[in-house]
């Protein structure tokens, strides 16, 4: 597992890939993976991922050349070794010594062996006279991304963003439809399997799972009961006021689920435009749809850069969750917190676009949902305040649409910014406004 492993680490950091996308590769080409091989493999290959900070902190102090002066392929076998000497006690210190040994081998790097060896010894000789390091680095966050929370939110509020990062691990949320399934039966089916199954936090068809293994095998899979959606992302639909009759564009939808949230608002009547810019994107949509029951809903391949004049004016909501930094879902991919301070930048001007187009397809009188999965204020706040200076929008209250201990002062002005930490949530932003006329 350790090679597969690799692969994992070296390709999401050394080769800019997605840790989630080689995961999934290596699961398809060995189906036949035992339950104990795969839980080895992600939380080796992950953990590594998300500690590297912290881990090259300890390294940097032991060994003659600084880690970011490392080979690759060195650089990568010594983080998990030193991931699995830190966090993961069932493996002896000498094994995961020897394995790094027998790893670099494997890697074509022959002559780094003693180098690696010496490294690894070296730590475990002094271990215990190291220096943890700066908050930052406990944290295994990079120091531009811990300022930049700092600067926004206050170092005990980062601190609090940070710590999230490492929590909540093995727990699924699912959708509910409410028109298939008995909430409370269904509960028990799903406890009876041995699983535990907690009340969602915020939204009442929200269930969070823990101790799932293959969500194909529970009850009501098949039959379209339920789908995977985490709390936060069911924030845009909750408070958009979606109802039977509307015409709703759900503009970046892939993988589907606030198009599907928006089915059931809607009682699966009317119009529902679900779309994305790749055909691999919307095919996801389709198969989503289709095990749901949803035939109905419309999909389409659609560049959201692009004007749709067939729709022009025909929208009552649109849905525009816009590509983002992702800087509040860092627990779930953890290659963000190397990478979305600079993708935040870039990202700004293509959100901008993104709504400027859509918005030529919303009624007068219908309402803009703009959301990301980010904390960060330039793609959310300062966004929602150009829209409200370039178009003819104004922000509306998500309080009625809101459980009372998510309403605050910047609810009443109609956006809401999730914190990791502070909610009991990935970090997200959602805004509501209206489009006069």
């Amino acid at each position: 597992m350790r090679k597969q492993a690799y692969r994992i680490v070296y390709e999401t950091m050394e080769k800019n890939g997605h840790s989630n996308e080689v995961f999934h590769q290596i699961i398809l080409g060995e189906k036949n993976l035992a339950a104990r091989d795969k839980s080895f493999l992600k939380r080796l290959g992950y953990g590594t991922i998300e500690r590297a900070v912290e881990l090259d902190g300890y390294l940097d102090q032991v060994s003659r050349i600084p880690v970011r002066k490392m080979d690759g392929e060195v650089r990568t076998v010594l983080r998990m070794a030193m991931y699995e000497i830190l966090y993961m006690e069932q493996v002896p210190e000498a094994v995961s010594c020897h394995e790094a040994a027998e790893l670099i081998r494997w890697a074509g790097k022959e002559g780094q062996v003693s180098f690696v060896n010496g490294v690894l010894r070296g730590y475990l000789r002094r271990q215990e006279q190291l220096d943890p390091g700066p908050k930052w680095r406990s944290l295994s966050l990079p120091k531009p991304l811990w300022d930049h929370f700092s600067q926004n939110y206050g170092k005990k509020t980062a601190g609090k963003i940070g710590s999230w990062f490492f929590e909540n691990k093995g727990e699924i949320t699912l959708h509910l439809d409410p028109q298939k399934a008995e909430k409370e039966q269904w509960i028990k089916q799903l406890e009876d399997l041995g699983l535990t199954v907690l009340p969602g936090r915020y939204m009442k068809d929200a269930v969070r799972v823990k101790g799932i293994r293959d969500l194909s095998l529970l009850p009501g899979y098949r039959e379209g009961i339920f789908f995977v959606q985490d709390e936060s992302s069911m924030l845009p639909v909750a408070c958009s006021g979606i109802k039977p009759g509307d015409c709703v564009v759900d503009i970046c939808s892939a993988p589907g689920g606030k198009a599907m949230h928006a089915w059931i608002q809607m009682e699966k009547k009317s119009c529902l435009s679900a779309r994305d810019v790749k055909e691999g994107k919307v095919a996801k949509i389709r198969e989503n749809m289709k095990r749901m029951g949803y035939d109905a809903v419309q999909t389409k391949v659609w560049d959201a850069t692009r004007e749709d004049k067939e729709f022009c004016l025909k929208a009552d909501v649109i849905l525009a969750d816009v590509p983002c930094s992702g800087l509040g879902i860092i627990g779930k991919k953890p290659e963000i917190k190397y990478r979305g301070l600079q993708l935040a930048e870039e990202l700004v001007p293509l959100q901008r676009k993104i709504c400027e187009k859509s918005l030529t397809m919303l009624k007068p009188g219908g309402v803009f949902m703009y959301s990301t999965c980010t904390i960060n204020p330039s793609e959310n706040q300062e966004n929602v305040a150009w829209l409200a200076e370039h178009f003819d929008l104004e922000t509306e209250s998500l309080n009625p649409y809101l459980p009372e201990k998510l309403q605050n002062k910047m609810t009443g002005q109609g956006m809401l910014q999730m914190l990791p930490g502070v909610m009991e949530s990935d970090g997200f932003f959602v805004a509501r406004l209206r489009k006069r006329g």
